[in-house]
């Protein structure tokens, strides 16, 4: 026994050889480790490069353009300083564009880049989980600095819409500042430049994407220093969820938004299935406009009129009654009091089952349905040997003469405010995967405040004050509708 306890106790390795006394002492075969399952995330967030920013380019929107206007040199420097060289503008000189890429667990994929806080890609299953791309955009960052781009998918500022005149008048201090008149003698979503056309910072917390960008005072004419964050989320019940936050260093107006162009049935599906959408406004009021598309002043009641979505309405019903050839609205929402954020709209496509619900803090919302984008129905072809080009050449020299039929060339290109103008001849727009965008093939949702609201003391402020804090906030919830619609 003492032979036995003295070999037990001296630590050596029993052979494998010998028969063991015991289970205890049986060396068992050590199996695999079984494999540990991997949850697939939520929401999964992707990061990468899209392009660069362009160097020493010369500016197709800025010096040129504004000279083009008649604008004296001493206003052109006021009101676009640092526009001769780009045709876009960089915060801090970042030259990388990148982008964002979410994936959620319900097969939804949406990309943002950093040039115009774009959103460029948003991809949502139908009734048969069959997934496409249901907005308008590019597949290359060129194409986005193309004049033509008609802010497919871009972050508008600092001025959303419409300012008559291109003046305001900001109060108590009562001094009139003339901003760049980029739309005939208006001025139109933030300028030559505007938020749009620049390439902010950014940086990621956890599947969260903020973007910044400070505006420098005087910028296309605006008083004050503004800086503005974005912040991007997508969660995993197929919401985008967008807010936007600006801080000035002098009295100021702000009011931002975001330009998707929607076509729930696919974005390069065209007209007829746009038509074929079904879309509920939550409003009892819209500003009226008058031939040129600007704000009245007055607002007037929907019901009795093709204005009325307040229960859906098809639009193969409701556009032919729009003697404007499509709606480019702003509507009054009604808000409801002590609530963050307001149901605005609906849009149903009845074939794939897609639907779409906006919601936000803003009291208005642009309705607009591609009345701008290119008609191949409409050519107009010029009568040769027209007397009015002689006329004209009397009356003008060479240069001015050939300034303005460039102006005329890009302006229609671009699609500015240039309904009823005669197209001579059919430009196409080519956008992602070769899809030609044309007239009506597309609609936009834009929760913003009611445009040249500066300027009628009825409409809601837009009026930002030092120490205050403007705040704009955006959802697009996605979803299916299950079964038929009737």
């Amino acid at each position: 026994m003492a032979d036995e306890t003295d070999d037990k106790a001296s630590g050596d390795v029993i052979s494998l050889t010998s028969e063991p006394k015991s289970k205890s002492n049986v060396i068992q075969p050590q199996l695999p480790p079984e494999p540990v399952e991997t949850k697939i995330p939520d929401v999964e967030l992707v990061v990468d490069g899209f392009g660069f920013m362009p160097k020493n380019t010369t500016s197709t929107i800025s010096k040129s353009k504004m000279s083009r206007r008649k604008f004296s040199k001493s206003v052109n420097e006021i009101l676009s300083p640092g526009h001769d060289d780009s045709p876009c503008s960089s915060s801090s000189n970042i030259d990388i564009v990148r982008r964002f890429t979410w994936k959620t667990k319900n097969r939804m994929t949406v990309q943002v880049i950093t040039y115009g806080a774009t959103i460029t890609s948003i991809q949502v299953p139908d009734k048969k989980g069959v997934p496409d791309d249901v907005i308008a955009g590019f597949d290359t960052l060129e194409e986005y600095f193309q004049p033509r781009n008609p802010y497919f998918g871009s972050t508008l500022g600092r001025y959303a819409n419409l300012i008559r005149n291109a003046t305001m008048s900001v109060k108590p201090m009562g001094r009139v500042y003339m901003l760049s008149s980029n739309r005939g003698h208006d001025h139109y979503n933030g300028g030559y430049v505007g938020f749009d056309k620049v390439n902010w910072r950014s940086h990621v917390v956890g599947t969260k994407v903020y973007m910044c960008h400070v505006s420098e005072r005087f910028n296309e004419g605006y008083p004050g220093t503004v800086m503005t964050q974005i912040c991007f989320d997508v969660t995993c019940d197929n919401t985008i969820n967008i807010e936007m936050k600006c801080t000035t260093t002098e009295p100021t107006i702000i009011n931002l938004s975001n330009a998707p162009y929607f076509n729930l049935a696919g974005h390069h599906k065209g007209s007829e299935s746009m038509c074929e959408h079904i879309i509920t406004i939550n409003a009892d009021k819209y500003t009226q406009a008058d031939d040129d598309g600007m704000v009245t002043g007055e607002k007037k009641v929907v019901g009795g009129t093709a204005y009325d979505f307040r229960i859906p309405r098809s639009l193969k019903v409701m556009l032919p009654k729009i003697p404007l050839g499509g709606y480019d609205v702003n509507f009054c929402i009604t808000q409801a009091t002590s609530q963050d954020l307001t149901f605005h709209a609906r849009a149903l496509h009845p074939g794939t089952g897609r639907v779409l619900e906006v919601y936000s803090n803003q009291p208005g919302l642009q309705f607009y349905t591609g009345n701008l984008l290119p008609d191949p129905d409409k050519i107009v072809a010029p009568l040769p040997g027209d007397g009015n080009e002689e006329a004209e050449a009397e009356s003008e020299n060479e240069e001015s003469e050939g300034e303005e039929e460039e102006e005329k060339e890009e302006d229609q290109a671009s699609g500015d405010g240039n309904e009823g103008v005669e197209h001579y001849g059919y430009v196409p727009l080519t956008g992602k995967g070769g899809t030609f965008y044309k007239k009506h093939g597309l609609f936009c949702l834009l929760p913003q405040n009611y445009p040249d609201a500066i300027n009628h003391k009825n409409f809601p402020n837009s009026v930002l004050n030092p120490g205050e804090v403007y705040i704009h906030k955006i959802q697009y919830k996605f979803g299916i509708l299950l079964g038929k619609y009737v």
